[in-house]
């Protein structure tokens, strides 16, 4: 078989099923409750699921999550061998599903879909399988990554997570590796970037889709963050 990204969605109907070959499951935003194996929970942002060929599972998600799903004859021995079909998702793998997600939704090609499963399935070798994430965690970026122009808070964050704000900040960082000021700049920059890039969106429209209403402001962080101002990946997408 040909390996193959798509970006889907579900429903909240309970589905199950069984393919023949690897099923990857990454949320973008939202998450997925689903059983398989000995596995039976969510598997929300910061997270993937592979499922084993033939393997039996059921599943279902709120309409409005966002999935990159990888279809895969094969996978690296990272997870084909793991104890448990969850693993964790480091940041290089994020920021590429947020640049996925933006290609498969603006244009297609046989080029830029072999391109793009490269990278991922070099990237799939490097995701560690062991300790999965916080619990609680979960439906905190399920939160963010619904909305990234929110103005999230520590203290409107703690509470989605039942959590006190000095214990939030410290799972959450446990978490991504990084605070939630640093996380919340790191996905609306690479989203914003991937939108320049790869559409024809107007800079002032992206700016307010990552949470900048004044685009001076975002015109600064922007360049601060990349070290070229948002006009130069527009030109080049230009």
């Amino acid at each position: 078989m040909l390996a193959a990204l798509s970006v889907r969605s579900y429903t909240k109907t309970m589905q199950q099923h069984s393919h023949d070959f690897y099923q990857l499951v990454l949320p973008l935003n939202g998450h997925i409750a689903i059983q398989v194996a000995e596995f039976n929970g969510n598997v929300g942002v910061g997270e993937g699921i592979c499922i084993a060929p033939n393997r039996q599972h059921h599943f279902n998600a709120e309409q409005a999550a966002r999935f990159v799903v990888a279809d895969l004859a094969v996978v690296p021995n990272n997870l084909s061998t793991a104890p448990s079909p969850v693993f964790r998702i480091t940041p290089p793998l994020q920021s590429l599903l947020g640049y996925i997600e933006v290609q498969l939704t603006h244009s297609y090609s046989n080029a830029l879909q072999a391109s793009m499963v490269a990278l991922f399935t070099q990237l799939l070798a490097s995701q560690p399988t062991v300790k999965q994430l916080d619990a609680r965690i979960t439906p905190v970026l399920s939160r963010i990554h619904q909305n990234i122009a929110s103005a999230h808070t520590v203290a409107d964050l703690a509470k989605t997570a039942c959590m006190g704000v000095t214990q939030f900040k410290q799972k959450f960082t446990d978490a991504t590796g990084m605070g939630l000021r640093s996380y919340l700049i790191k996905l609306r920059m690479d989203k914003a970037r991937a939108l320049l890039s790869q559409t024809d969106t107007p800079i002032i429209q992206v700016a307010a889709l990552v949470g900048y209403d004044d685009v001076s402001s975002f015109t600064r962080r922007f360049t601060h963050y990349f070290g070229n101002p948002p006009k130069y990946y527009h030109r080049k997408n230009g």
